[in-house]
């Protein structure tokens, strides 16, 4: 008996919950625009709604979408929808023919503006050049960007973008700085600001992680590294930076360790002047959290990219002696 009141309960509890869902009209306020990539589920989408203020209730969406048959079923696409919509009124669009088509683009970590370009060139209609100067005419700007920078390298956030057939280099480029917005807006920047850096500064270091490390495990000793030398206003000496702006990126030769250049850390006191790669968050994270050691050297020195720290010059030469070359490449 009491199995059978409990599932009166949900049943009416359901019935309602659908009830008003189907009452509540279209309407709302604010009109944004809502992305829903390929292979999300009918929970992923409903949580993003409900952040966007979309919906009131992600469960109630769910149990809506499995009695109107559309759970699992909603379409990949660029939508126009309204804060405050509804379960219902979403669902008519998010299941219906209105969304916009595109072609999904995957911005992996680490890569800089002219890589970013490239990708997009490669698979939609926005070509590498426009991309380029959009990014860099100072028309697209971040919050933290310093009003004498105009360049977005390292502040387009890598991940999956839908890119539609009306996009313009401007507006996929103005998404990404967005999407960096809010993907940092809670990263705490307390300790680079009380070494005396800006939070633009810290993003610069989270360029040189992401470039650095080649495993996890070592993004935070590689930032603790970098804060390390500049306490102590020695250069900082990463090959990256040496390669920054060249067509390919490379193991390092003397020449081009020697090659003048802004970026050129084994030439130019402190930070370089811009990101030099576009980082993510595990690599944001590491520049403001860095691991708590008195290293001031690092060398790959194992198959699988992880690197040895040392704060000694000497165990630093023994080190890249020892590291075989098929490690250290």
């Amino acid at each position: 008996m009491k199995r059978l009141i409990s599932l009166g309960v949900v049943v009416v509890l359901v019935a309602a919950g659908a009830y008003v869902g189907f009452l509540r009209k279209p309407g709302g306020g604010e009109a944004i625009t809502f992305d829903v990539a390929s292979g999300e589920t009918t929970t992923q989408i409903a949580q993003q709604l409900a952040a966007d203020g979309v919906i009131g209730n992600v469960w109630w969406f769910r149990i809506i979408a499995k009695l109107r048959g559309v759970d699992g079923h909603l379409r990949a696409g660029r939508y126009r929808l309204r804060i405050g919509l509804g379960t219902q009124a979403a669902l008519d669009v998010l299941s219906g023919a209105a969304g916009e088509l595109g072609v999904e683009v995957t911005i992996p970590e680490g890569f800089t503006v002219r890589q970013v370009a490239a990708r997009l060139g490669s698979r939609t209609k926005i070509t590498p050049d426009d991309f380029v100067t959009a990014a860099t005419n100072g028309s697209v700007r971040a919050e933290i960007e310093p009003p004498q920078i105009n360049s977005l390298e390292g502040l387009l956030f890598p991940q999956t973008y839908l890119v539609t057939e009306r996009d313009s280099a401007s507006a996929v480029a103005q998404r990404m700085v967005d999407e960096f917005n809010r993907a940092t807006s809670s990263l705490d920047y307390s300790l680079p600001l009380a070494k005396g850096l800006t939070r633009y500064q810290a993003v610069i270091i989270a360029s040189l992680v992401e470039r650095e490390a080649k495993i996890p495990e070592d993004r935070p000793k590689v930032a603790a590294v970098i804060y390390n030398r500049l306490a102590r206003h020695m250069r900082l000496q990463i090959d990256a930076t040496a390669l920054y702006g060249l067509p390919e990126h490379k193991v390092p030769t003397q020449a081009d360790l020697r090659r003048p250049s802004p970026y050129n850390t084994y030439l130019i006191p402190g930070l370089p002047p811009t990101p030099i790669a576009n980082p993510g968050m595990a690599a944001l994270d590491a520049a403001v959290h860095p691991a708590q050691i008195n290293a001031l050297y690092y060398v790959v020195c194992a198959k699988n990219g992880q690197s040895c720290f040392t704060n000694s010059p000497a165990e630093f030469e023994r080190l890249k002696r020892l590291t075989p070359a098929s490690a250290r490449g």
